[in-house]
């Protein structure tokens, strides 16, 4: 392998055990402190339930900020779960995929239609592992905050020698910006799009983006399959 290839696949895997340490970070620190903040306004809520007189819209006024806390927990909790680290040196690739889609369906309200087509290559490097992983994490949470629908579709499969992952759905979609060439983004509102063509890249594989307004998305990764 060339020393480029490995230095990129060595820094995919240092840059998943740094995300790993910022998510116990979060976990550990701020939703604590959101949950202790919202298990003492729900003790007000309470006692100001009981009181027999409040100021105009006190009790309102403190349910929408225990409504706004109890979003922001479960949208933390959505995110925090997308990037929790399947056991990737032991799983293989349709049991990370399957996890991950239940992880989607039971963290969201959205259904994802799953086809994997057999067989699959079981010796797949660490770095390629985790790029899929992302790629398909990321472009779920884009179907749920973007799409406008609540159904997509992933499918898995080898196709001339490489492996192929498709997350599609039929929400509004949108023009993508490029992805590589001298035009390629590097606008802000376009940082997800990126992360999934970077990783897609040190693995040694390339991103597709397919999407129209109002004729859905679809996302590719292939990737070879030996290193």
């Amino acid at each position: 392998m060339p020393d480029r290839d490995l230095a990129a696949r060595r820094l995919l895997a240092v840059t998943e055990e740094e995300l790993q340490r910022i998510v116990l970070d979060i976990h550990d620190g701020p939703v604590q402190n959101l949950f202790a903040a919202l298990s003492q306004l729900t003790l007000l809520r309470g006692r100001l339930s009981a009181a027999t007189y409040l100021p105009a819209d006190c009790l309102d006024t403190v349910q929408r900020a225990i409504g706004l806390l109890e979003f922001s927990l479960s949208e933390i909790r959505d995110l925090l779960g997308a990037f929790r680290t399947p056991e990737f040196a032991k799983s293989g690739l349709a049991e990370i995929v399957e996890n991950i889609v239940v992880q989607h369906e039971s963290f969201t309200s959205g259904t994802v239609s799953l086809e994997i087509t057999e067989p699959l290559p079981v010796d797949v490097s660490l770095p390629a592992k985790i790029a899929l992983c992302r790629i398909l994490q990321e472009s779920l949470s884009n179907v749920r905050r973007h799409s406008g629908v609540e159904t997509a579709t992933v499918k898995m499969r080898v196709e001339n020698g490489r492996l192929i992952l498709e997350i599609a759905d039929q929400g509004r979609g949108f023009e993508p910006p490029p992805l590589d060439g001298p035009q390629a983004t590097e606008r802000q509102e376009h940082i997800g799009l990126r992360g999934m063509r970077e990783r897609a890249e040190l693995a040694g594989g390339k991103l597709f983006v397919e999407s129209h307004p109002g004729a859905g998305t679809r996302v590719r990764m292939e990737m070879p399959i030996h290193e």
